[in-house]
């Protein structure tokens, strides 16, 4: 009879892990499902919003390439 319990007791606890596992991966995907969900329309960017113009300089304190160094013992 001892060993008739300890057996339910070990399947009721590895119910019990599964399912706590499982709400876990559950939790995580739908986490990372609304992540990568796209913006909702009133906040998306529309092309009116954002002009380039080609014809002004970058700033050269802004450029990616100012304090670029490079190893000198190559």
């Amino acid at each position: 009879m001892s060993e008739s319990n300890s057996v339910w007791r070990l399947i009721g606890a590895a119910l019990i892990l599964g399912l706590l596992c499982t709400a876990g991966v559950l939790a995580t995907l739908r986490a990372d499902a609304q992540g990568r969900a796209p913006a909702p329309a009133s906040t998306a960017l529309d092309g009116s919003s954002i002009r380039d113009d080609p014809v002004v300089a970058p700033d050269v304190r802004e450029s990616a390439d100012d304090n670029v160094t490079f190893p000198t013992d190559i």
